[in-house]
């Protein structure tokens, strides 16, 4: 039986402190990984956080109804040794939380490894804070309608002490990701370490990989 994620206590979600070993720190210099859409209805740049939303994806934290808002703007990225292949996953997977076979052109996919400029520090799902807080870990499993509803209430009550919120990918196991808000923006560098195509030629053996890691193709 699939455990089932309880709404948002907005209450409880205030007054749940936030333990220092619940932080997962970042400082300048240490790297991150993006899959982004460059085309299609709502293309990203490599450092853009996206207005648009909320969409399907499990954290976006924009207010409905949908569409382009004024404030409130989010970045999914990853990070690890197993960044490239959670990336790929947490990019290509449907609204059920399967991965889907890679479309290399479709949105004009690229991928981006970038340094971080400044520090960051993110609010781990993966910890006590998400029990004491009223909820369980389908907060990073479960049904996104709801970990959105969790989103927005972590961001209107706990925004000005994290930058955003780290968790594993629901997708590939080892691999962890990172939602980060826009008061995170001044993080982004000003130029990227490497920024590539997915169709790239080059690109043709990691993805290997990565489908095959994931039980896809592409």
């Amino acid at each position: 039986m699939t455990e089932r994620l309880p709404r948002p206590d907005g209450g409880k979600i205030r007054d749940t402190a936030i333990d220092v070993g619940e932080i997962v720190s970042f400082v300048a210099g240490d790297e991150l990984l993006r899959v982004h859409p460059s085309g299609g209805a709502h293309p990203v740049a490599w450092n853009e956080f996206r207005a648009w939303g909320p969409t399907g994806s499990r954290f976006d934290h924009q207010a409905r109804p949908v569409g382009r808002h004024a404030t409130r703007r989010i970045a999914y990225l990853t990070y690890g040794p197993e960044a490239f292949t959670a990336a790929l996953g947490e990019f290509f997977q449907d609204d059920n939380g399967t991965v889907m076979p890679f479309d290399l052109t479709r949105r004009s996919p690229r991928v981006v490894s970038l340094a971080l400029a400044a520090d960051l520090q993110l609010l781990q799902l993966a910890s006590g804070w998400v029990t004491r807080a009223g909820g369980n870990q389908a907060i990073w499993s479960g049904a996104r309608g709801t970990a959105r509803d969790w989103a927005r209430a972590i961001y209107r009550h706990h925004g000005d002490d994290v930058h955003g919120v780290a968790y594993p990918s629901s997708v590939w196991g080892p691999g962890r990701c990172v939602a980060l808000w826009e008061r995170a923006e001044p993080t982004m560098p000003d130029a990227p370490l490497l920024t590539r195509a997915l169709a790239d030629p080059t690109m043709l053996v990691p993805i290997a990989v990565a489908a095959e890691k994931l039980g896809t193709y592409f």
